[in-house]
Formats: structure tokens, sequence, C-alpha cells
């Protein structure tokens, strides 16, 4: 769907709600608190600025109002639902990350406003890449953010930030991604960061580290393959692990500017968009509905900065 299509289809508010409608409630709405389907929709009218509030639905059993954003990254914004949508189609066609600045500029409203309308985003990004590991044949690998270091180690031994990224694949060819922030490379935390992210019958291929060894004991793998450093089919084996790792690079330090106060999140939105590059159309559609599914209240990470 084109730019001109889709304001077309979401210009009025009323629009947007119907289509979130959808999105949560495909069978029809389900009271949250006793299961009931057998709802009226309301507007609370006694309220001020009413016209302007999102309609609620009320369980015709147990009374409970649920409001339409509720349980979602859009509840309590003060936002309208018509540039909320226009951000998240904006993200997800821009490859290269959109800044804050050119949200700022594209809707209307206060830097802080954009700022925090990415975050959101972002994190239901996170939440849908939760959801799922990898399986088959995973390469990992780690890495290292934050510059050059003046006069120090470089590699494992540096004080840069590490991090642990995964990579599957089939017949040869890049499947899905992750990767993630580590306090260090020893088991204790890469294990962690595997135990979420891979299945327990992966082929796993590593350089040899001997973090890798122990973690892959540990999950109990299919098979553990190694290809060292000195291996003159290193660069081969592991093209695609090293593609994306540094893609991820030129992605954060264009748009982002290499910034280290929110790195996880700047991760999870490159794999969100690695992970889901064959969808075409259906990006925007896909990321309206992490959208709608994600409660920030139940969500992993923080809307604080670094957390």
């Amino acid at each position: 769907m084109n730019l001109v299509d889709f304001m077309n289809r979401f210009s009025e508010e009323s629009a947007c709600e119907e289509h979130l409608i959808s999105l949560r409630w495909p069978s029809g709405f389900c009271c949250p608190k006793c299961g009931s389907r057998n709802a009226m929709r309301v507007q609370a009218t006694h309220r001020r600025d009413s016209e302007n509030r999102v309609p609620l639905f009320e369980c015709k059993d147990c009374h409970r109002q649920t409001s339409v954003t509720s349980g979602t990254i859009f509840h309590k914004s003060k936002t309208p639902l018509t540039k909320w949508f226009l951000a998240i189609y904006l993200v997800a066609n821009d490859k290269g990350g959109i800044a804050a600045t050119t949200l700022e500029r594209a809707l209307g409203v206060s830097y802080p406003t954009a700022w925090l309308m990415l975050r959101k985003i972002r994190i239901a990004m996170a939440d849908r890449n939760a959801k799922y590991k990898l399986d088959g044949i995973v390469q990992v690998d780690d890495f290292y953010l934050g510059g050059e270091s003046k006069g120090g180690k470089r590699g494992r031994g540096t004080e840069q930030v590490p991090v642990v990224a995964g990579i599957s694949l089939k017949q040869g060819k890049p499947q899905y991604l992750f990767m993630d922030l580590v306090s260090d490379v020893g088991k204790r935390s890469v294990l962690k960061v595997l135990s979420r992210r891979i299945t327990a019958n992966v082929i796993l291929e590593t350089d040899g580290w001997p973090t890798y060894a122990s973690c892959a004991e540990a999950l109990e793998v299919q098979s553990h393959l190694i290809t060292t450093s000195k291996d003159e089919s290193k660069n081969e084996t592991f093209q695609w692990l090293d593609k994306a790792i540094s893609n991820f690079k030129k992605f954060i330090d264009g748009t982002y500017h290499g910034r280290q106060t929110d790195d996880q999140l700047y991760m999870e939105e490159y794999t969100y968009r690695y992970n889901r590059r064959g969808f075409g159309d259906r990006l925007v559609e896909r990321l309206l509905g992490a959208c709608a599914a994600t409660n920030l209240n139940n969500s992993t990470y923080s809307l604080k900065v670094g957390t």
C-alpha cells in the first residue's frame, strides 16, 4: 500500500479505531475479565472532551469497561491514532530507520512525543522478536559496540559493549537473526541469551571460543561445529553473520549516530526488519498488529531510556 492509499484509508480517527478493533479482536470483542463476548460499545459522554476519546466496550455480564486502546502501545496517549498509524507506516517503510527529528517534522508533533512514539514502536518490535526462537543451523558470534578503542585492547579484551549475535541458515542462505547486549562473553551471560533465542535441537556453529562449547554442552544441542579464526574458510563460513553485523553497525551509525543509551532496542528494530525483509507491503500491517498486541505494562522493556 502506497502512502496516498494509506492516508486515504486511515485519514479519520474512526477508521483507525475500527481497524484497531479488528486487529485486537478478529473474532469479536472478548471481555478480559470474564471472557464473555456479550458486550456493547459505549462512549464516555460524561467525561471532558468525550468526542475525542476512544470508544469503550462494556461487558453486559460483568459490566467491566475496556478501552479500545488498553493493552496496546496507544493506551493513554494524547496523540491521535491517525498520527500513530502514519508513524508506524513510516517506520515500517524506512529500511534505514527513522530519526525522531524526522518523525517530528512529518507528524507535526514535539520532539519528545516523536521520540516516545518511536520507543514504543521499538518495544512492540522487541516483544514480537521475543516470541520466536532460531532453529536448524545457527551460527553464533560476538561483536562490540562503542567505536574504536583509544590505546586499549581490541576484540574480547576490549572495554566496549559486547553483543552476542546469531543467525539461522537454510541451504546456505540466511533466515533469521538475533542480537543481544551482554555484560560479558562468559558462560553465564551467553547461556542466558542462547536459552531464550535458540531451540535445543539446533546445529550450533561457532569460532571455538570456550564459552560457546560450554553453552552447547549445557543446552544439549544436536551438534556443535567449530570453525576457528585460523581456518581459511572462516570468512566464507560466517559471511552472512558478518554481513548482518556490519550492516547493523552502519544502521546505528547512520540514522542514530552510534548512540549508546538504547542499543538493545535499536538492535531489536534492526532484527525485526531483517527477519521480515521479504514481507513487502505486508510489513505495515504486521507492525500495526504488533503494536496492537503489545501491553507496555507487561513488556520486558521499560519506557525509561537504557532499561
